[in-house]
Parts: C-alpha cells; structure tokens; sequence
C-alpha cells in the first residue's frame, strides 16, 4: 500500500471537501415508498433505529448539533409518522426516541436504496484505490467520528 505525505492542513482539507461534496447531496429521494426524504431525514432515522431510546441531548452529542436543532428535527420526523417519543423511566422531562413501523420501513427502503446507489461509488473508487485502502479509510472514518464525538463530550464537561 502506498504511503501519502499530507500535511495536517491537507488532511482537514480532505475531510471538509468530502463531508461538503456528501452533504451538498441533500435533496429529497423517493427510496421506493412513495415519500421523498432528505438524506439527514434517513440518517437520522437509522441512527435512531440503530440506537433506540436516545435522547435530545445524547443525539446533540453524537450528531454534533444543538438541542434546538435536533429537537426541530425530531419534530418534523415525528410529524411524517417515522418516530415517537416516550418519557424515560427516571424523568418525564426527558423523552426517548423510537423508530415507527413506518420509520422501520422507510429505514430499510433507505439501506436498500443506499446499498446499490453506494455500491456505485465503491466501484468509482475502485479504480483508483483497493479494496483494502477503501476498508482502512472506512475504518479511519469510523474513528474519526468516535474521537469527535469523545472530543464533544469532554468539552461539554461529560466524561466517557
């Protein structure tokens, strides 16, 4: 595998390019239902699929945005019927979110949709880069966003 000599500007220039390229892809899809979502609808929807039970606070932590932010997504997701709330056993203060039989649905139609649509640039890529290179950035990826969300945590005053 060859060795790449980035500077740490030139890798934070990397990362910002490809999150912006990512994110200005953020127009509503049909993913085969019949609804159009956007891909941060999607997203978060898996995540909370993925994860049930969060709440406000623990997705502003994870998903790098504040409460107000969140809380307004949270709303528009519940008002399509793809997630509810309940209050948490130790605090009718807090509410946890779960995905809807709706949600589950559009989840799946969501992955389903993303596994051939992704699988396309995977085989771009593959043009130029391995099957390995692609898995270690993949799993560098994956680190990053721990370490950020660890980062988050620890400037927000809670220890992990």
């Amino acid at each position: 595998m060859e060795l790449y000599n980035y500077t740490i500007a030139d890798m934070a220039d990397i990362l910002h390019q490809a999150s912006f390229l990512y994110m200005a892809a953020n127009l509503s899809l049909d993913f085969g239902t019949g609804e159009s979502y956007t891909p941060i609808e999607v997203h978060m929807l898996k995540y909370i699929t993925d994860y049930p039970g969060k709440t406000v606070t623990e997705l502003s932590r994870d998903w790098y945005k504040t409460k107000a932010a969140i809380s307004q997504m949270m709303a528009k997701l519940e008002k399509k019927g793809l997630i509810y709330k309940k209050p948490a056993p130790d605090s009718d203060k807090k509410q946890l979110y779960f995905a809807t039989e709706k949600g589950i649905t559009i989840n799946q139609a969501h992955i389903n949709y993303d596994s051939v649509a992704f699988r396309h640039t995977l085989d771009l890529m593959r043009e130029s880069c391995t099957d390995e290179e692609i898995a270690h950035c993949f799993h560098v990826l994956e680190e990053y966003t721990k370490t950020k969300r660890k980062q988050n945590s620890r400037s927000n005053g809670r220890q992990e």
